[in-house]
């Protein structure tokens, strides 16, 4: 199986970075996953609950090394199991990230994909890519629903 974007950047798979979450932090609901270029290289930033610590696991996208690993104690309203439930990502079958980032790619005139973060929006799991043109003075983001690729939302950032 390829894993054409992923190959592409020269970064893990989505996939094996939220493996290396779960098995750091096994009892948390994933809240967020962006990879993102930080400096000379790429890195998975995820973000996690699992009912009384707030879980962040930052790996360096290229070779999974652990960049930060950290747990902060969370606020009481944070707490609340169905709070977290509202949260949490749905995992289960993403659409792959090549795909995701085409379809936001073919909604836009620009076409630098820079960042990409997996996201909850109400009810629905999205993947916001945001694509710069080649000057980086245009700006969008494209919410593409992780599991069936329909648009959740465009809009021009600046």
């Amino acid at each position: 199986m390829t894993h054409g974007l992923e190959t592409q950047l020269g970064i893990i798979p989505v996939a094996e970075a939220i493996n290396q979450f779960q098995a750091t932090f096994p009892k948390s609901d994933m809240t967020k996953l962006q990879i993102e270029y930080e400096g000379p290289f790429i890195k998975y930033e995820m973000v996690g609950n699992d009912g009384s610590y707030r879980n962040t696991l930052e790996i360096n996208a290229q070779n999974s090394t652990v960049l930060k690993e950290r747990q902060k104690p969370l606020k009481t309203k944070h707490q609340d199991p169905r709070r977290r439930q509202r949260k949490a990502l749905n995992l289960n079958n993403l659409l792959p990230l090549s795909q995701i980032n085409d379809i936001a790619l073919s909604q836009t005139q620009v076409n630098q994909p820079f960042q990409w973060e997996l996201d909850r929006q109400k009810e629905r799991t999205v993947w916001k890519v945001e694509i710069a043109d080649a000057t980086g003075s245009q700006i969008t983001e494209v919410k593409v629903d992780a599991q069936d690729g329909t648009i959740a939302q465009m809009k021009l950032k600046r």
